[in-house]
């Protein structure tokens, strides 16, 4: 049995949930990119582009925590149980990376 891929079974797409609304500054020439993207067809609307790179890049970092493992793997070489401490030290390197990426800024006070 092939190993399940986390790249390509991820939830990341867009799942029609309330969608939140963000203004984004773009250089005149990244908005013209965007714009000749959404106008060839390939995408129903600018945001439509944007969430396509959002999900491209998180199966990106997906992949590099697949190759993390699959280095794992070869580097133990030893038939027996997954090197537990290496996954959930990765894992949550991971997650501190996204958390610190994408957590909305608190307010204090």
């Amino acid at each position: 049995m092939e190993p399940t891929s986390l790249a390509k079974n991820a939830p990341f797409g867009y799942d029609g949930s309330m969608a939140v609304t963000l203004n984004v500054s773009l250089s005149a020439d990244q908005a013209s990119w965007i714009r000749s993207k959404k106008e060839k067809g390939d995408f129903a609307s600018v945001s439509d582009v944007v969430r396509d790179m959002i999900r491209r890049e998180r199966e990106k970092e997906l992949a590099v925590l697949e190759a993390e493992f699959d280095e794992m793997d070869r580097r133990d070489g030893v038939p027996g149980p997954a090197p537990v401490e290496k996954i959930v030290a990765a894992c949550r390197a991971v997650r501190k990376d996204l958390l610190k990426r994408y957590a909305p800024k608190r307010r204090s006070g």
